[in-house]
């Protein structure tokens, strides 16, 4: 029998694998992203972000991952053409768009600007079409184009039927994704108020419009408001985007 010299008496042996490192955890949570499940990858960045508020590396996949929630809740409602994240290739979309959809750049110098309508507009033929054109606006970062197209889209909505439905309601949603993504939470909040507030809409249906309301709030430091919207949304679906950790924190 080996003798026990005390050595390491001081020192605790542990099977445990010591905990993982904010860093590995992004690593994990991107890889599940690539992987499709999305609600485990937002779970694991929520507790990076818990334990470590406005961690970068957390911060940014947590954007990612929102925004192809948002593609996903796109074509769940049969709006997208198949299209997942932002193109690779954007001079090989701005020329598809010139030709098949007879659009045209306004001759921006400098590169395109998310800010201004870098495009001419005109009236499409189906409010489907102008949505998937304010889709594509928008997952190139022309976001004041999106807006002008999927403005476009529920005007078209309007007029054809009585109530917005599923695309309208994606369209008002991700118009007012835009107006939060350039800053003007009062203009979001402005165009959402009648449109949660028709009576036409389920509860359920709103979602994703409580959900912009709460942003919006947000960016205007209404931090009580916020929290009541995304508690609205909470209610419904726990687990919708990231409205259950901004509950939290707020």
């Amino acid at each position: 029998m080996a003798e026990n010299t005390n050595e390491n008496a001081g020192s605790r042996f542990s099977i445990q694998e010591p905990a993982a490192t904010p860093d590995e955890d992004v690593d994990s949570a991107k890889i599940l992203l690539q992987e499709g499940l999305l609600e485990e990858s937002k779970k694991l960045l929520h507790k990076v972000l818990i334990h470590h508020p406005g961690f970068v590396r957390a911060v940014e996949l947590l954007d990612a991952v929102r925004a192809e929630e948002l593609n996903l809740i796109l074509n769940r409602t049969g709006t997208l053409r198949g299209t997942k994240g932002r193109p690779e290739n954007p001079d090989a979309v701005i020329r598809s768009l010139e030709k098949e959809l007879g659009v045209s750049l306004t001759g921006v110098e400098g590169g395109l600007d998310p800010g201004r309508e870098n495009w001419v507009h005109s009236q499409r033929e189906s409010p489907q079409q102008a949505f998937d054109l304010g889709v594509a606006f928008f997952e190139m970062g022309c976001y004041r184009d999106a807006i002008a197209e999927l403005e476009n889209a529920l005007r078209s909505v309007r007029i054809l039927q009585t109530e917005l439905g599923e695309l309208g309601v994606a369209a008002a949603a991700l118009c007012a994704e835009c107006m939060v993504g350039l800053g003007e939470g009062f203009a979001a909040k402005s165009f959402l108020l009648p449109v949660v507030n028709e009576p036409e809409l389920g509860h359920e249906a709103k979602i994703p419009l409580f959900y912009m309301m709460g942003r919006a709030e947000e960016i205007l430091g209404n931090q009580a408001d916020a929290k009541a919207w995304f508690k609205k949304v909470v209610e419904v679906d726990p687990f919708f985007r990231d409205a259950g950790f901004r509950v939290r924190i707020l």
